[in-house]
């Protein structure tokens, strides 16, 4: 495993972490391909890489997790201004039609 990693490392350029990721994420989509037998086989040779698949996919669930907070902070206060907004726009548009000054 760790050749495999190296190998990775040194022909992508990516980190020894991003390469773990790469790797588990590979052998799970080759798991749900393959027969059982050879699925298997694979899994018994590349012991560990579902483990990373794993970590790969809690990882993005995190930063889905975060994004999606960020995303919502923002509609919040995009909404908040939008009404206030509003509302002095509802205010100088009844001060027009009333006559008043407001």
């Amino acid at each position: 495993m760790d050749e495999l990693i190296a190998q990775i490392t040194e022909k992508t350029g990516v980190t020894t972490e991003k390469a773990k990721e790469m790797i588990g994420v590979t052998t799970e989509w080759m798991k749900g391909k393959l027969p059982q037998s050879l699925a298997d086989q694979v899994s018994a040779a590349l012991a560990g890489a579902g483990g990373m698949a794993s970590s790969a996919a809690a990882k993005a669930t995190d930063v889905a997790g975060s994004a999606a907070g960020v995303a919502t902070g923002a509609a919040a206060t995009a909404t908040e201004k939008a009404g206030g907004l509003w509302d002095k726009t509802k205010d100088t548009v009844t001060g027009f039609a009333t006559g008043s000054d407001e």
